[in-house]
């Protein structure tokens, strides 16, 4: 199946960073040093022509931290190298969280881009916010657990151990093409298609509603 892990920080809404209600942690050197995610906004349903989209980011690797490296999606089910995006991805996002890795929500039926894309956005009506983003789906088939959700085991998501030959390793992105990861996507993907419960993907934080 054509599926992508990205490991982004952990945030409770993904609505935009509000100071003390919803900051993002985990997400390496660049939050410590600036304290801004560029995945600030990855579950926020945004109005376009078309319907309410999600824009995903994700940091892929960087060899000056200036420009961004393309995301090869030749490694994603059915893509090649000449492809500039590829859909129908299930894009699995994943945070730190109290030393283990959690999924925090997911995108079905994305778009995944090779290059990042850019979108003005109408955050906040003083000042539009353009938004980087990589990946895109329609928001109704978007996913935001609920923070107390993430926690359950099934909701695990895998880091490359001593014992364990598949999972994230050092980049932001995590393809799923070892053989020895079948049973566990397998296993993943039946949970998120038969999940039924709440979806805090139209849910903010109490300041964001005044």
């Amino acid at each position: 199946m054509r599926i992508l892990f990205c490991n982004i920080a952990y945030m409770k809404w993904y609505k935009g960073i509000i100071e003390v209600i919803d900051e993002p942690s985990f997400g390496g050197s660049y939050i410590q040093e600036t304290g801004d995610a560029c995945e600030e906004f990855n579950f926020t349903p945004i109005e376009c022509d078309d319907g309410d989209f999600c824009f995903g980011f994700v940091e892929t690797k960087s060899t000056n931290r200036v420009s961004k490296n393309q995301l090869h999606i030749e490694r994603i089910e059915g893509g090649t190298k000449q492809d500039e995006f590829i859909d129908h991805v299930l894009v699995v996002w994943c945070a730190k969280r109290d030393n283990r890795s959690v999924i925090v929500g997911w995108y079905k039926d994305a778009r995944v881009y090779r290059e990042y894309e850019n979108w003005e956005m109408d955050i906040d009506e003083d000042e539009p916010y353009k938004h980087d983003f990589i990946m895109e789906a329609f928001a109704d088939d978007c996913v935001l657990l609920p923070a107390n959700e993430r926690s359950a085991y099934r909701w695990r998501a895998p880091r490359k151990l001593q014992n364990r030959s598949y999972g994230f390793g050092q980049a932001n992105v995590w393809f799923a093409n070892e053989e020895s990861a079948k049973e566990y996507i397998e296993t993943l993907a039946k949970n998120i298609y038969e999940y039924n419960g709440e979806n805090w993907i139209n849910e903010y934080p109490p300041s964001a509603e005044e």
